[in-house]
């Protein structure tokens, strides 16, 4: 939904829609965002948590950085992908157990791939493109956002099935 939201916002922007259709996908996106932000730091504390228990190696941060680190200002653009690589790494089941060492686990590299996609749309949607007048390069600049929206969104819900599965079946 907030994917859909905010490829419709883009869409707009081009002059897909009239204003007061424009008007009402923004607010949708808006909401959807906010939303969907909600449920999924609920989920990564969750998930944070349970990690410790199923392997309890030292991770880098205490699970409360797992909704903190999204809202803290400056160590968002680097916590959450710490906290969600933590997890992946303490609940992947290829990882050796019983090292006490949070190694880096196969497939993390998912976790990074998403983390630059994220990074690569909230910096081109919120300032991006706003520093110049040209509009061009604004629409053009909103596109790749959107598009990198996508490529996050599908990732973090690869991501997420990944280490709700191993979570709710650890070996």
């Amino acid at each position: 939904m907030t994917t859909a939201a905010g490829l419709a916002d883009v869409a707009g922007e081009w002059g897909a829609f009239p204003d007061d259709v424009w008007s009402v996908v923004v607010w949708t996106s808006l909401g959807s965002r906010f939303v969907t932000g909600i449920v999924f730091m609920r989920w990564l504390w969750l998930a944070r948590t349970n990690a410790e228990v199923i392997e309890p190696a030292r991770h880098r941060h205490s699970p409360m950085w797992a909704v903190l680190g999204w809202i803290v200002p400056i160590v968002s653009f680097w916590f959450p992908q710490m906290v969600v690589q933590d997890v992946w790494n303490a609940v992947n089941p290829q990882r050796p157990r019983g090292t006490w060492q949070l190694y880096r686990t196969p497939g993390a590299e998912l976790v990074t791939w998403w983390w630059a996609a994220y990074l690569t749309n909230q910096v081109l949607s919120t300032s991006g493109a706003r520093l110049t007048e040209n509009t061009t390069i604004t629409r053009y600049s909103d596109t790749v956002a959107a598009v990198a929206l996508v490529v996050a969104a599908v990732l973090i819900i690869k991501i997420s099935t990944r280490i709700t599965a191993w979570q709710t079946n650890p070996r």
